[in-house]
Parts: C-alpha cells; structure tokens; sequence
C-alpha cells in the first residue's frame, strides 16, 4: 500500500503545487529511507492516518521555497515564520486530504487524516520509528521539499 499511496499523493502534491504556484519540479527522486532518522532544515508537518491501516505523512519545505509560497499566497515581499506556518498548514492539509481522497477511491480505504503538528527550524531531527515507509524529493526552481509516506510494518 505504500507505492500505491506514495503514486496518488506525488500526483495530488505536483497538481497543488503546480495550480496554486505556477511551478513545476524540475527534479523528482524516489527513495527508500534506510534509517529511522533524518535532520531537515525548514517546516514539516507531521500528519498520523488512522483507519483501516495506521500510519504516517511527513511533508517538509525548505525555507526558500517556503518564503516563495508565502509571497506568492500573501503577495507581499515580508515573510514571517507565522506567513510561512500558515501557510504550510493549508499546503499540507490539501495535499493529505486529497490524497486519503484518492486512495478511497482507487483501493476503497477508509483513511483519515489527523489535524497535522507543524515544525518549523533549522536541523531538526525527524524519527519516525517502527514505521516502513517511502519518500519523494522535489527540486523546484525555488527551493527543494519532500513528501513520506509510511506505514506500521508489516503493512
């Protein structure tokens, strides 16, 4: 379930991106994290899945494509950390929402998303323990940010 999760949410984050920034990725890479750890400058959200299957998305932006969001969402050259939390909330909260959406309709899961925690600093350590998961890196003109997605293992 996690390829098939990963494939509707990398779709429904480039359409979002796409129509609400006008950007595209430039460079996209699939990988499969080998630990349970990683240190990331910028704002993640963090977003539990409950239902049928438990699990977990992880959404982070770096502070340059954040800054961009916040611009062109606000239309304003003064970036703020609350711009650029706001913002990253509404981000996340579509991105996930349509994606447990997708999923309901391809595979019939019942899937919803918990209200997401947002993180927002530079070199902080995420762990994500006792979870199998998979993550896309983006490269926008703007700035770099990535999409995880995993599941309780086993799933």
């Amino acid at each position: 379930m996690i390829d098939e999760a990963l494939n509707i949410a990398d779709v429904v984050l480039k359409k979002i991106i796409s129509e609400n920034f006008n950007i595209e990725a430039n460079n996209k890479q699939e990988i499969v994290p080998e630990l349970d750890e990683f240190w990331y400058s910028g704002v993640v959200g963090v977003l539990g899945i409950m239902g049928e299957i438990k699990g977990r998305v992880i959404i982070g932006i770096d502070f340059e494509l954040s800054t961009y969001f916040v611009k062109m969402v606000y239309d304003q050259d003064i970036v703020t950390n609350s711009d650029i939390l706001d913002v990253a909330y509404e981000i996340f909260n579509m991105i996930v929402g349509n994606t447990l959406v997708e999923c309901k309709k391809s595979y019939n899961t019942i899937l919803r998303p918990t209200p997401p925690s947002i993180f927002l600093g530079d070199n902080m350590l995420i762990v994500s323990p006792k979870i199998q998961r998979k993550k896309i890196e983006y490269a926008f003109e703007y700035g770099k940010m990535f999409i995880e997605v995993g599941f309780e293992r086993g799933i």
